[in-house]
Formats: structure tokens, C-alpha cells, sequence
């Protein structure tokens, strides 16, 4: 989300999206807590240490302790100001040293690396099925568009709630994800995406495609519905937060299909862990990294590096089954390189 502590600027801070500022502000507000009354310029001689302050600290009212996730986030967006602040303020911020901004580290037992990561997301298994269950309303066939959609782009859920008709291209397997044509994307980035190849779910989306093109090709893909549901609207604008429609439409029909609900973002996970379940190379995986709009294959690794066991077994069984040639590794190199520079 940051640059490194040796690139800090601030206007990259101005760039979040708005809810991303709210959390990091939320974050910020146990720093100011913390400090009180101290100047932050004094930070080093608060006692107790942010750390362990941190481990009794709420902001809700609520009688319990911050998340482990909570803890290791708030101290990843204070090593994050003082960075900023030592070099936008270095003679003022001169007390705080970068190795005491890098000993703001969570204690051992709350870090991520301590504990076993639970992996959620949809499995292709349960979309498939959701992709056959029979609908008997319009609101239940755009829930099960929202899955097989979501699913085959990996696009994110304001994305699709903000798509126009006409940057969808079912034939070419195309999503024009462009803010220009009204798409909401995470930090306004711009992008033609690809949709995976799995026929059953390409199916449902072409029959909502052709119902929706008798709109305008300025109208929403993921259409509006009239009051009594039975009829589609050509609404042109989306409003802000329309993706919670597509949570709700998406928790309609997994309880239609016997699916256990999961969040529509877990449907782009499962989008990536299917693509690189069956990504053979690096430019398969760099492909997969660019299609899901990251920046760098270093950020698709460390979101969804961490492979489930099972593919872990495979890997390790097969390890020296295959001797191909160094090309490969050659590429790898080169890639990695690449996103250093």
C-alpha cells in the first residue's frame, strides 16, 4: 500500500482510495492515543511502547483486545508516518531513528508469520454449482451472474457494479476496465482484462449479456431492476457503494444453491488461485499478475503466494520430475529484476 521508508511522499498517501483512508486513519488515531499529550517528535521516550500499548488498546468501547491484524497494521502505518515525518521534518523528527522506526514490529506471538493462515475463497466445485441451480427471479439470475462474473474476471465488486454495457466483449473474453467510461478500480487504474475460459460459467453470462443489450449501451451490465423486480432498468450512472447490492444478490443465491457465503471479493481470490493452479511458467504467472491489475508479479505473489497444502504436496512430490532447460529460470530472473528497478 506504501512505498518503502527510503521513498515516503506524502502525495502517494493523497492517492488512497477513501476507504483505505479511513482505516489508515483509524489506525493513525491509536498513534495519537498513544502519544497523548507527548509530542510524536518524543515518541522514543513513551512509556509504555506503542507495542505494548497496542495489546490493550480499543477504539470502539468494546471490552476486548485489538485483532492481531488490527495490531500488526496500526504499527505498519506508524513506521509509515515517522518515515514520512523524518523526511519531509528531518531536523525536528532527527530523535527518531530508522532503527527504532524498524524495531515498531508486533510481538512474536500476534505476527502473521506465527500463525497459520485460513484461505478463503470460492472454489470452482461451488461456482460450478451455483451456475446450475434454476432461478425463478430476475434478482436470483443476477446473483448468479455477480458469481460466474466475478469468478471468470477477477475484477473487484465496484468494478462490476459500475460496468457499462459497452466495455464488455463476451466474444473477444474482454472487460474494459476504464474510470474514463465510468468504472470504479481500485486507485483509478486502467485496463483490458481477460476472462477465464470455463464454458458453464461463460454460458450464464452471455444469456444476462444478451438480455441486458436490448438497453442502452450506456446502461449498467450488472443491471438495475425495477421496484417489483420483474423487469431490467438502463440506469447509465451507479451510485456510490453500489457494490453492496452485488454482496447482497451474491448471499441470495449461494443460500439458493446450498453454496456456504463468502464474500464477493472471495470470488476474485478464487479467480487467482484457479489461474495459478494452472500456471506452468513465468509468463503465465506474469500474465495472471497483469490481468488482475497489480503492478508487479511481486505483489500477486505476496497476496496469493502462499500456495493451499495440497498444491504444496504436489509440488514438493514432483520436485526434479521435470529437468527442463535454464530458459525458464533465466525469465524468472529477468522479471524479478525488472520489478527491483
Amino acid at each position: 500500500m506504501f512505498l518503502s521508508m527510503d521513498k515516503v511522499n506524502f502525495g502517494d498517501w493523497l492517492k488512497l482510495e477513501s476507504e483505505t483512508v479511513k482505516r489508515v486513519r483509524s489506525h493513525l488515531r491509536h498513534l495519537l492515543e498513544w502519544a497523548d499529550e507527548t509530542p510524536l517528535t518524543k515518541a522514543r521516550s513513551i512509556d509504555p511502547t506503542l507495542q505494548t500499548y497496542l495489546l490493550t488498546a480499543r477504539a470502539d468501547g468494546k471490552n476486548k483486545n485489538l485483532a492481531p491484524t488490527s495490531i500488526v497494521r496500526c504499527l505498519a502505518n506508524a513506521r509509515q508516518f515517522f518515515a514520512y515525518a523524518r523526511a519531509e521534518w528531518p531536523h525536528r523528527y532527527k530523535p527518531i531513528s530508522e532503527s527504532w522506526i524498524s524495531m515498531l514490529l508486533p510481538p512474536r506471538h500476534i505476527r502473521t508469520d506465527s500463525r497459520l493462515p485460513v484461505r478463503q475463497y470460492y472454489e470452482l466445485e461451488d461456482v460450478l454449482k451455483i451456475a446450475s441451480v434454476s432461478t425463478e427471479t430476475l434478482l436470483e439470475e443476477r446473483g448468479k451472474v455477480a458469481v460466474c462474473m466475478g469468478f471468470l474476471s477477477g475484477m473487484r465488486a465496484d468494478a462490476l457494479a459500475t460496468l457499462p454495457i459497452y466495455c464488455v466483449d463476451l466474444e473477444a473474453r474482454t472487460i474494459d476496465q476504464l474510470p474514463e467510461a465510468g468504472v470504479r478500480t481500485k486507485n483509478r487504474k486502467a485496463a483490458i482484462t481477460y476472462l477465464l475460459e470455463i464454458p458453464e460459467l461463460l454460458e450464464v453470462c452471455k444469456e444476462w449479456d444478451q438480455r441486458v443489450r436490448t438497453l442502452s449501451w450506456e446502461a449498467l451490465w450488472y443491471s438495475t431492476l425495477t421496484t417489483d423486480g420483474m423487469n431490467l432498468k438502463a440506469t447509465i450512472k451507479a451510485y456510490e457503494g453500489r457494490n453492496n447490492v452485488i454482496e447482497r444478490d451474491v448471499r441470495l443465491i449461494c443460500e439458493r444453491a446450498g453454496v456456504p457465503y463468502q464474500s464477493p471479493h472471495k470470488l476474485r481470490h478464487g479467480h487467482v488461485v484457479h489461474a495459478l493452479k494452472q500456471a506452468r511458467n513465468m509468463a503465465e504467472l506474469k500474465a495472471i499478475s497483469q490481468n488482475i491489475m497489480h503492478a508487479s508479479v511481486v505483489i500477486t505473489d505476496q497476496v496469493y503466494g502462499k500456495l493451499v497444502n495440497d498444491n504444496v504436496r504436489s509440488v514438493i512430490s514432483n520436485l526434479g520430475a521435470h529437468r527442463d532447460d535454464k530458459s525458464e529460470l533465466l525469465q524468472l530472473i529477468e522479471i524479478l529484476k525488472a520489478q527491483l528497478i
